[in-house]
């Protein structure tokens, strides 16, 4: 299959979306006063959506792979 950088940097925005999410929701964990005051309640279930987009996302095409096969070495 061909690579383009759509393609990468489409799942490296996959990857940075889910960190950012990921981020809220553990912060959610550590200090809801503080979450709950700045992102609000909506925003933590937004996060908590995008996350579970991110997953099916993952699981639909093979992110992990693109990810190694556009940015990583591939022993090259």
């Amino acid at each position: 299959m061909v690579n383009s950088p759509m393609r990468a940097y489409g799942a490296l925005l996959v990857v940075v979306a889910a960190a950012v999410s990921g981020a809220v929701i553990l912060s959610g964990f550590v200090a809801i006063d503080f979450v709950l005051d700045t992102v609000t309640v909506w925003g933590y279930m937004a996060a908590v959506g995008v996350m579970i987009v991110c997953a099916v996302v993952s699981w639909l095409t093979d992110l992990p792979g693109i990810l190694s096969s556009e940015f990583g070495s591939g022993g090259q």
